[in-house]
């Protein structure tokens, strides 16, 4: 999507030059090896006005659980942009926390996971979202004679 033939993902150790992928900036104190750099509930994560995420969620500011190593490498926040995704959420030191793409259908890319806090009967507005965006593509299709 960006354009970037050598882009990779530290994770994988290529030796690439365009780890658009990186290990997560902070660290937690204490940190066992191996274990997720990140996790438990994230103290703040700023959602863009006017994104899809803003409109799920109908809040600027939300608490998400997450564990993970990797994080959007910040130098390529521009060639994201560029290729049509916006910024949708940021941490608390202006980390990429959500990425979506305003012109696919559903496309919300984010580092919290949203099953961790779907519970029974209080499903994530995300997960909501994506289930309406899947129904709503279906209705569609089925009016168009595509489903039989």
């Amino acid at each position: 999507m960006l354009g970037i033939k050598d882009a990779d993902s530290a994770e994988n150790n290529s030796g690439s030059k365009n780890i658009v992928i990186s290990p997560v900036s902070c660290a937690v104190p204490n940190r066992g090896a191996n274990a997720p750099k990140l996790s438990g509930k994230i103290p703040e994560i700023r959602i863009r006005p006017g994104s899809y995420l803003h409109a799920f969620y109908k809040k600027d500011v939300v608490t998400e659980e997450f564990f993970c190593n990797y994080e959007v490498n910040p130098d390529f926040e521009g060639p994201l942009i560029e290729a049509g995704f916006a910024i949708a959420a940021r941490g608390e030191n202006g980390e990429i926390r959500a990425i979506e793409a305003p012109k696919h259908k559903f496309f919300i890319a984010t580092l919290f996971q949203p099953q961790l806090s779907s519970k029974p009967g209080k499903p994530h507005p995300i997960v909501v979202e994506f289930l309406r965006a899947a129904a709503k593509w279906k209705t569609e299709k089925a009016e168009d004679g595509v489903l039989e």
